[in-house]
């Protein structure tokens, strides 16, 4: 039937498609220069010189990138030094902050040299002597700037994009960018407070987690704290929950994809102390600014509070991250990126490990970027480990241990008009070797071998007439484990069409595949091979933005997907509609609101059913509001149905078994109860003269503690009992610091 329906779905784009004959000019405003930076003369330098700089801007008109165009040092250095600290207010497409870039000319005139010395009296003056002007010293140059938007809109059309800006300020989220994704539409945490996602019904394990690009195993420390890339290092994060670009691929759920910050410039430095956990951040630029070092970090103490508690309990964790980067010319740029991260949670009186995991991962990258073209060729390499000593645990105990080699190059080229191709590839090769104490007989899965995928895509962005972009696409994937091959072509469609002066529509379709895997990803712990075939996902999608006064911006979409897991014999679909309105958080109320309505079906045989996780209502409503003089308060509510359970139990009213039970199953179906979550967030922040800042947080997940219904079980003497998850909440005291 889903097939039917994306036929539909796919049938009445086309039919769209031709009758749009007229569309609306993008109605698109320039970024303007709020606060500047004087671009001093270098000293020692001679003559006058023109700088002309490529500026990037984001949402929230910071500027996150400078590449100079033309311009020879030392002026380009001091221009670059100068425009990196400047703000901006962001360019605007229908009321709604986009991203910028912009070029920047600054031209540098030589001061006049001071006048001579006044000569002794009593020394004879030349008779013909002219009286000297003294001309004053000239002002600094004033910079002029010349902007013309270059790219204002991402690549991703279905994406949904949240500044860094932004997800500082919302609260719960401790100011961690990818806590955030739980407020988008399409998102249901496995239980609130845990930062593991099903997306438009894919569980966890089928939703893809990047960092540039880079796969990272995992995201968030010990499955429930906070991710484990520092937060100043993310530019921005977003969301594709189905009908992703093709150079993603190998998942059939979602795609969360973060981006770090540009090299910077300027010296900058962020930290943050909170009560279980600190980080810190630093980049010193180098050779005039062509080059940048970082190096960053969080540790957490909560081993030494426990001690004084609950001594039997073990968990710490902590992560790092370095970077180095060196322009070697206007055009190209190399750099290496290093990141890992380390987790424990167990019983130490009980010798139970629960949880102990760590990741590494170093990518060496160079970046090459024209006025019409940019590529990037990546060699990344990885290791994971595992140790399993809990019998809860899937597998046998020991040690997973994971290796991993991967190469990726994608790159775009500007065609004639508004046309840009777009393609590249991506290949790793994982060698998994365990060293388990013992392994049953026939768990072949876990012994030692090497897996190998290889993907390859192209896309070509179109845009016939401005406000009407249509992206096609293809992906086609090969994997090889055990001596078996499989490969898998996957073409993907995605459009925007302006209808309206503030009204767009947006498109996406998609052929998504991945190999079995768990539903929640374990790094170093392999799975079954491709003997058990893979999951394949049709992904459908319609919606329409809309532009709204008062810098308001809206999106509503109804999707449809169908799954196919060979493995387990299953087929299943999810379809649903989503809402999301938001204000930005540079206006003095901002804040988002998204909903989702959706259902969950799973096949097996001839019975369809509803998915142990399906939830119709998901709700999440963020406010925050600018007092003034540095002070910010902010609130979520969060609402989300409770799950679909069935119960099989020996008595038709599920209640106690009696003696003269006949051996007969009854099945009890029904939901469980819905859960309600408050957070709230409070803000100090000063401000100095400097640049630097100061901020102190109060932030309480969870101020309610409500507590989540999490299943419903038979026993033989009390019937049907509902267990409830003990309240998970946190209450956090911050410092935050920066320049």
């Amino acid at each position: 039937m889903l097939r039917g329906v994306g036929g539909l779905i796919a049938a009445v784009s086309c039919v769209l498609l031709a009758t749009v004959s007229a569309v609306a000019a993008d109605a698109v405003t320039k970024p303007t220069l709020v606060d500047s930076v004087e671009a001093r003369y270098p000293e020692g330098a001679r003559g006058a010189a023109e700088v002309v700089l490529s500026v990037l801007i984001a949402e929230d008109g910071r500027v996150t990138e400078v590449e100079a165009r033309s311009g020879e040092p030392p002026f380009e250095g001091a221009a670059r030094a100068a425009v990196a600290r400047w703000t901006f207010a962001p360019a605007m497409r229908d009321n709604v902050p986009v991203k910028a870039r912009i070029l920047v000319k600054i031209t540098f005139t030589e001061p006049a040299p001071a006048a001579a010395p006044p000569v002794p009296s009593g020394v004879p003056q030349p008779a013909a002597a002219v009286p000297a002007e003294v001309a004053a010293p000239p002002a600094p140059p004033a910079p002029t700037v010349e902007i013309s938007i270059e790219g204002e809109r991402a690549e991703d059309l279905s994406a949904i994009h949240i500044p860094r800006g932004d997800t500082r300020l919302i609260p719960g989220a401790f100011a961690d960018p990818f806590r955030v994704v739980e407020i988008l539409p399409g998102v249901a945490p496995v239980l609130s407070g845990l930062p593991y996602f099903f997306v438009r019904g894919a569980p966890p394990g089928n939703v893809g987690y990047f960092i540039d690009g880079i796969r990272v195993p995992l995201l968030f420390h010990v499955g429930a704290g906070p991710s484990v890339i520092a937060p100043a290092l993310v530019d921005s994060v977003e969301l594709v929950p189905s009908a992703y670009p093709a150079r993603f691929g190998r998942f059939a759920g979602g795609i969360m994809a973060g981006e770090t910050t540009a090299p910077s410039t300027v010296p900058r430095a962020e930290a943050q102390a909170r009560v279980f956990d600190a980080g810190a951040m630093v980049e010193q630029p180098f050779a005039g600014g062509r080059g940048s070092a970082l190096v960053a970090g969080r540790y957490s103490y909560t081993q030494a509070l426990l001690a004084l508690v609950a001594p039997e309990y073990g968990l710490g964790y902590w992560d790092y991250q370095a970077r180095v980067s060196y322009a070697t010319s206007r055009a190209d740029r190399v750099s290496v990126f290093a990141f890992g991260a380390f987790d424990h949670l167990g019983n130490e009186e009980l010798d139970r490990t629960l949880f102990d995991v760590q990741f590494h991962r170093i990518d060496l990258r160079w970046d090459h970027r024209t006025e019409s073209s940019r590529a990037r060729l990546a060699l990344t390499l990885g290791a994971d480990k595992r140790l399993n000593a809990d019998e809860g645990d899937p597998g046998p105990n020991g040690i997973s241990k994971s290796r991993q080699i991967g190469l990726r190059f994608e790159g775009a080229h500007k065609l004639a008009g508004q046309a840009e191709l777009r393609g590249g590839m991506d290949g790793i090769a994982e060698r998994y070797e365990p060293e388990l104490e013992q392994l049953p007989r026939g768990l072949v899965s876990y012994a030692a071998r090497t897996d190998a995928n290889l993907g390859v895509w192209t896309e070509l962005s179109l845009k016939p007439r401005r406000g009407f972009e249509i992206v096609p696409g293809f992906r086609f994937d090969m994997s090889r484990s055990r001596g078996k091959s499989y490969s898998y072509p996957e073409p993907r469609l995605s459009t925007r069409v302006r209808i309206a002066p503030r009204l767009a529509w947006l498109t996406g379709f998609g052929l998504a595949h991945q190999l079995p895997t768990y539903r929640v990803y374990v790094p170093g712990a392999p799975v079954s091979g491709l003997e058990l075939n893979e999951q394949r996902a049709y992904q459908a999608t319609q919606g329409l933005e809309v532009a709204l006064p008062q810098a308001m911006y809206g999106r509503a979409t109804v999707f449809h997907s169908f799954l196919e897991a060979r493995s387990a014999g299953l087929t299943g679909r999810n379809y649903g509609l989503e809402l999301f309105l938001r204000r930005d958080f540079a206006q003095r109320l901002g804040g988002f609101l998204s909903y989702t309505l959706s259902r969950t079906e799973r096949t097996s045989g001839p019975s369809t059913f509803l998915a142990g996780f399906d939830r119709p209502h998901v709700l999440s409503a963020v406010l925050g509001y600018d007092l003034g003089g540095g002070f910010r308060v902010g609130g979520r509510a969060y609402y989300a149905s409770g799950r679909h359970y069935t119960l099989a139990c020996p008595t038709p009213d599920c209640g106690p078994a009696s003696d003269a039970g006949t051996g007969e199953l009854f099945v009890q179906q029904g939901r469980m109860k819905g859960f309600f979550r408050l957070d709230a967030r409070f803000e100090k922040r000063w401000r100095f003269q400097s640049g630097s800042w100061v901020a102190a947080t109060f932030e309480w997940f969870n101020a309610l503690l409500s507590s989540e219904t999490q299943t419903r079980v038979w026993h033989p003497q009390v019937g049907v009992r509902t267990e409830t998850r003990s309240p998970l909440t946190l209450p956090s005291i911050g410092i935050e610091a920066g320049y």
